[in-house]
């Protein structure tokens, strides 16, 4: 046995925990979870440069309560996270989360937000720690109509962002509003497909796995 020869080490690859959302009133299938299984599939982290951790929430208020532990059970290096914009006819990337809610915007169990306000103590709004600029260039990359976006609206979607950006302290985080599937859009929309939708996800990652 030659033991002058060492195994040349594992190149490191960051955690990244990537999360969905479960059915909502006006979306009984949620492509955003259809995604978020398909890149957890075996081996797509490696190919991507990053270790896939995944997690689908229920859409609903409480739900985002589960954020922290999950937070400290998986131990990210790297969060991206994923919403369904129903009307939208392009993937955005969120550049921003902001303090705010609509409380007349009911949840898939029919629960409302408690007030206007995220946090009554937080800032108007946080940015995005991900490389906005890279993330358009890679999805557009793939064919899939993409924007850059400074609002993520006011229901779970940007709840969840803002929430995440308040436990990142300084962890990258980031969001992309991923557009319905045709089945979704209806006869006169302009959906996507889930494949389609999981390519632009996937090379969303490799800008920031080679941005981490």
């Amino acid at each position: 046995m030659d033991r002058s020869r060492t195994a040349a080490p594992l190149p490191f690859r960051p955690r990244l925990l990537l999360t969905g959302f479960g059915p909502f009133p006006g979306a009984p299938r949620n492509p955003t979870a259809e995604v978020v299984h398909r890149l957890a599939e075996t081996g797509r982290g490696e190919r991507l440069g990053v270790e896939i951790r995944t997690h689908v929430f229920a859409t609903t208020w409480a739900a985002l309560d589960d954020l922290p532990g999950l937070i400290a059970e998986v131990r990210p290096h790297l969060v991206l996270h994923l919403g369904l914009k129903r009307r939208a006819t392009a993937i955005a990337v969120e550049s921003c989360a902001r303090n705010r809610a609509n409380v007349a915007a009911v949840d898939a169990e029919g629960c409302h937000p408690p007030a206007t306000m995220l946090d009554p103590d937080g800032p108007p709004r946080l940015a995005a720690g991900l490389p906005i600029a890279r993330m358009v260039a890679r999805i557009a990359g793939t064919g899939s109509p993409v924007e850059w976006s400074d609002d993520a609206g006011r229901y779970l979607c940007n709840a969840l962002f803002w929430r995440s950006l308040r436990l990142a302290a300084g962890r990258p985080t980031g969001f992309l509003h991923l557009p319905p599937t045709r089945e979704l859009a209806g006869p006169r929309g302009h959906g996507s497909t889930v494949e389609a939708l999981t390519r632009a996800t996937a090379a969303a990652i490799t800008a920031i796995a080679v941005a981490s």
